[in-house]
């Protein structure tokens, strides 16, 4: 039984209209009861799906103890790398590591019925239950200094501005037609961030939009009270981590959430950060190894180059011209700036290098804005 292949309308007639509306209630009770089905194997959270392949009238899926997950996530590289769709042979390969046996869910549709359901639609239920490794994704962390200082009334509007920028940016990079889809994650006084869509360019997206939500915070401070709108702290960097849906005992509607090397590194950082400082983070934990700090050089001027391009963006009755961003180094003798590395040392003795970023925001019809600590400023930090 074949699986959907979405398909754009062509006929705009009432048996067209009513053929797809039958066909979508037949697609949304299908998933519904796949959604049941694998949220009980999921049994709040002990359990773990790995891959799904299509087959006798429905899916063979595969579910395992979810600290199974990580123990053999070594073992085959699509335990937790790749989508959760798998060609037979790998499926088989993967059930025989982990001594799975494959579980069946049917669609119970007539055999020659193609499923309404496309691969997209089941990875958007199967997902949830997943536990997922992306071995290199653009993540920010922003910090609201002093946040412990505020009351309850300003820690919920700071949070509230905050997230409002991050809505606003994400909106204004879309407009330019890029890729972005920015999920978030709390830290209680700030947010992870990061776009769910990957790849390079997806990466240099998601710094848009950090540089776009800093600019927007920035014209946000002229009109709002100080204590409202929050001073930030933030670390941009590049990294691998673990990816999971964070369901609860009622509902599958949760939040993404990510964990690991980046999200780490970031939170090691931002202890470092002083208030308005943007830090980016390399990832080379070895001083004899350069790898992650000409990478992410590389990617920042790129990622700088492309936010450059930006122009005339409407924020209310401002106009941003261009942002552009740099980072700060000292003059050497032919009058241009090195890049200063910033080497710092955590509370549990690892070593982190990071960079400071300057950003000037030009108005059309105002004075420019400039954000971020001066190079003299930074050296006292590692």
């Amino acid at each position: 039984m074949p699986l959907r292949t979405p398909m754009p309308a062509e006929n705009t007639d009432d048996s067209a209209i009513l053929d797809s509306l039958e066909n979508l209630a037949d697609r949304n009770r299908l998933l519904e009861r796949l959604n049941g089905e694998l949220r009980a194997q999921w049994n709040f959270g002990s359990i773990a799906l790995v891959g799904w392949r299509p087959g006798d009238g429905g899916i063979h899926y595969l579910a395992v103890p979810a600290l199974m997950v990580f123990s053999s996530a070594q073992k085959h590289r699509r335990i937790v790398h790749g989508e959760r769709m798998m060609g037979e042979r790998t499926f088989k390969d993967i059930a025989e590591l982990l001594e799975a046996k494959a579980e069946h869910f049917s669609f119970d549709l007539a055999e020659d019925r193609p499923a309404p359901v496309s691969p997209a639609d089941i990875n958007s239920v199967f997902n949830r239950y997943a536990i997922t490794q992306t071995r290199n994704r653009a993540v920010f962390l922003h910090d609201i200094a002093g946040f412990s200082l505020f009351s309850p009334e300003e820690q919920a509007a700071q949070l509230s501005t905050l997230e409002y920028s991050l809505n606003i940016a994400e909106e204004k990079i879309a407009d330019f037609g890029t890729e972005v889809d920015l999920a978030r994650s709390t830290t209680g006084d700030g947010y992870y961030a990061w776009n769910r869509i990957k790849g390079e360019d997806a990466d240099v997206n998601v710094f848009c939009v950090l540089m776009v939500a800093l600019a927007h915070q920035a014209l946000q401070h002229r009109k709002i009270t100080q204590r409202q709108i929050p001073t930030i702290r933030t670390v941009f960097g590049r990294g691998s981590h673990y990816s999971y849906h964070q369901n609860n005992r009622v509902s599958a509607d949760g939040s993404d959430y990510i964990v690991g090397e980046i999200t780490i590194n970031l939170a090691r950082l931002i202890d470092f950060a002083k208030p308005n400082q943007i830090l980016n983070s390399s990832l080379s934990q070895n001083s004899g190894d350069q790898s992650g700090s000409s990478n992410i050089l590389e990617f920042f001027d790129h990622a700088a180059a492309v936010l450059e391009g930006l122009r005339n963006i409407e924020m209310g009755e401002l106009t941003i011209s261009r942002i552009s961003t740099y980072l700060t180094g000292a003059q050497i003798s032919d009058g241009s700036y090195a890049v200063r590395e910033l080497d710092i040392t955590d509370k549990h003795g690892m070593k982190h290098t990071a960079y400071n970023a300057k950003v000037n925001i030009f108005l059309a019809d105002d004075e420019p804005i400039f954000l971020g600590l001066q190079d003299e400023n930074t050296t006292s930090i590692a």
